[in-house]
């Protein structure tokens, strides 16, 4: 009688084929989970920067070529800022500057709340010795990866920022 030696191989080789497969599939969900993060981490940065250089294109619309006076007028703190509508101003009648800030602040926060999760948005104006504001924009971000580096949360985690710096 001849002995078969060889029983039970095949399943061997099928199981450690599937063990295999397994790994490499796992190996592929976690690129895709990492594809995802980063770019929703992208999109969040792109949303950032546009907010941002609208508040630049606000600040530059609003100011004076021939006055300084007008230089400081923008301190914002979306945070602490009024939540409730300002009254419009009529676009033929023109706005007071003091009312044109307020209604630029009350929209930029409006936007930063709309498109940020946990969004807020800062302009400091330009101290005397160097004429830049700087304008920043802060976000919740929940990932390892964001560790943000703004002055006003600077070494937090899961807090992510986006600053921009224009010279009137």
């Amino acid at each position: 009688m001849k002995s078969n030696t060889q029983q039970g191989t095949a399943m061997m080789e099928t199981v450690v084929s599937l063990f295999m497969l397994a790994i490499g599939l796992m190996g592929t969900l976690a690129m895709q989970a990492n594809s995802v993060n980063s770019n929703q981490r992208a999109s969040l940065v792109t949303e950032a920067n546009l907010i941002a250089a609208d508040m630049a294109d606000r600040i530059l619309a609003y100011n004076s070529d021939d006055t300084d006076a007008d230089d400081l007028a923008y301190k914002i703190d979306t945070a602490t800022s009024k939540t409730e509508k300002p009254t419009a101003c009529a676009a033929a009648e023109g706005c007071a500057k003091a009312a044109q800030v307020e209604m630029d602040t009350w929209e930029w926060s409006q936007l930063i709340q709309k498109r940020l999760p946990g969004g807020v948005g800062y302009v400091t104006p330009p101290p005397a010795t160097d004429g830049f504001y700087t304008i920043q924009v802060v976000w919740n971000q929940d990932d390892s990866f964001v560790k943000s580096t703004c002055d006003k949360v600077k070494d937090k985690e899961g807090v992510a920022c986006f600053e921009y710096k224009i010279r009137l």
